[in-house]
């Protein structure tokens, strides 16, 4: 019989994992296993815990000396544990699970603090998340060979129902494909075709939060896209991004509209309004189309894109502020400043597209050209930034609240009633404030206010 391996855990035991392992085997588990042999840090490392040869109502106890336990997920066998540290940490005794129904919560789960840590280990998703490392020994348990798969870099589910039991599991896949550079086993993509219809019976919560580790984890999430596209299962996920590919562009674009959606997702900054953003900024294109004196155009396709976006976003769940960034830089990625604009048509634009925005738009645009080949993005983006931060001086005022007065000002000096009319001087007052920012001041702006009033 082989010696067991042994793994470096690279950190002192936690004082309550001592006290813990005086009572039972305590055992590092799943991913975090995982990304111990890829060579993470392991400050960075999020910790799931298996506990054997112990009960819920004998942990408990041992857990409360040191932190709060909530048993919210007694029923599963899992304790969620508020460490001193202030971590949340689930500690799971083994159970088996048995799919009952189509849903994720369809599952006869049972505990049993008896059972072998293998058997734990054989319930979950792919060999390279069904490995545990014994804190007490830091021996290795890998009874599926996943630290094999995960040198070959080789993707492969458990068993045969993996995907029937939670049909997520198949995204959860992609995610890991993009994030580790995975090749699919023969007989898990045989699986997997077989099995995707059954994403139509996933919450759009639960696949939003996988898209989004793929958007924050991975290098390169367009591959992941490009994934779906080949083996079928975009249209269930993402139909709009799926009907972009084959759509020829213009000149300035050598790759059809879904290829440059993915590379300039790849290329953008690895924050989820960004890449988010750069996957779906040009995804109007297919519906505005159009041939004009021979050339490609796409008339307004940033508008279109912004609708497709929001719809896109909201069908995942998305919070509204969320939704409402991601279509804003969406809806305003066409701009070019050049040496022609007026410093008064460059504060337009900053009032335009909001102040807070434009670090963002800036970075999209550059996402977007990198990824069909233009190169000299960054002299431009650079020379963009130059002309912004000149005009934008202390006095400057981009939108009403920056002007040296509000409307209780203006109703004061004024006369006047609050009401539309208040609004529409405000606005005035911006307008003049873009055109010279040494009006910003509250009696030159009083006396504007009582020339806008008279003349009304």
């Amino acid at each position: 019989m082989p010696d067991k391996k042994h793994i470096k855990l690279g950190r002192d035991l936690l004082p309550w994992e001592r006290a813990v392992l005086d009572a039972c085997d305590l055992y590092l588990v799943g991913g975090t296993v995982r990304d111990q042999l890829l060579g993470i840090r392991a400050e960075s490392l999020d910790r799931d815990y298996l506990a054997t040869r112990i009960t819920m109502d004998d942990l408990v106890p041992i857990l409360e000396r040191f932190g709060k336990p909530s048993l919210v997920g007694k029923s599963f066998g899992v304790i969620k544990f508020y460490s001193p540290e202030g971590e949340q940490i689930d500690i799971s005794l083994p159970r088996t699970e048995h799919s009952t129904g189509p849903g994720h919560r369809d599952f006869d789960v049972r505990y049993d603090p008896t059972l072998p840590v293998e058997k734990d280990l054989e319930r979950r998703d792919f060999t390279i998340n069904s490995m545990a490392l014994h804190l007490g020994s830091l021996h290795l348990v890998d009874p599926l060979h996943g630290e094999q798969d995960l040198k070959s870099r080789t993707l492969r589910i458990n068993h045969e129902e993996s995907f029937r039991e939670d049909p997520l599991r198949i995204i959860r896949g992609v995610q890991f494909i993009a994030r580790f550079d995975l090749e699919v086993d023969d007989e898990t993509l045989r699986i997997m075709h077989r099995d995707k219809d059954l994403l139509i019976s996933v919450s759009p919560e639960r696949i939003r939060e996988e898209l989004n580790k793929m958007m924050l984890l991975a290098k390169c999430p367009g591959d992941g896209y490009l994934f779906m596209h080949e083996h079928g299962i975009l249209p269930l996920i993402l139909p709009e991004l799926e009907a972009a590919f084959g759509v020829e562009q213009n000149e300035f674009h050598p790759d059809d509209l879904f290829t440059h959606s993915t590379k300039s997702c790849n290329e953008a900054e690895p924050t989820l309004h960004l890449r988010w953003s750069a996957l779906l900024h040009d995804l109007g294109k297919k519906d505005t189309k159009q041939e004009v004196k021979g050339r490609i155009v796409f008339y307004r396709h940033e508008n279109v894109s912004a609708e497709i976006t929001r719809n896109v976003l909201n069908r995942l769940r998305f919070p509204n502020e969320f939704v409402s960034r991601v279509e804003h830089l969406v809806r305003h990625h066409m701009f070019l400043i050049t040496d022609e604009w007026s410093d008064s048509a460059v504060r337009r634009f900053i009032a335009r597209v909001g102040r807070e925005n434009v670090d963002d738009l800036l970075l999209l645009r550059r996402a977007d050209a990198i990824s069909r080949g233009d190169r000299e993005v960054d002299a431009n983006v650079s020379y963009i930034r130059e002309r912004i931060e000149r005009v934008t001086t202390a006095e400057a005022a981009f939108k009403r609240e920056d002007l040296a007065i509000n409307g209780a000002d203006v109703i004061r000096t004024l006369g006047i009633e609050p009401g539309p009319e208040v609004g529409r001087i405000l606005s005035a007052l911006l307008e003049y404030v873009l055109e010279d920012p040494s009006l910003n001041e509250s009696e030159k702006l009083l006396e504007l206010a009582r020339e806008i009033h008279s003349e009304s």
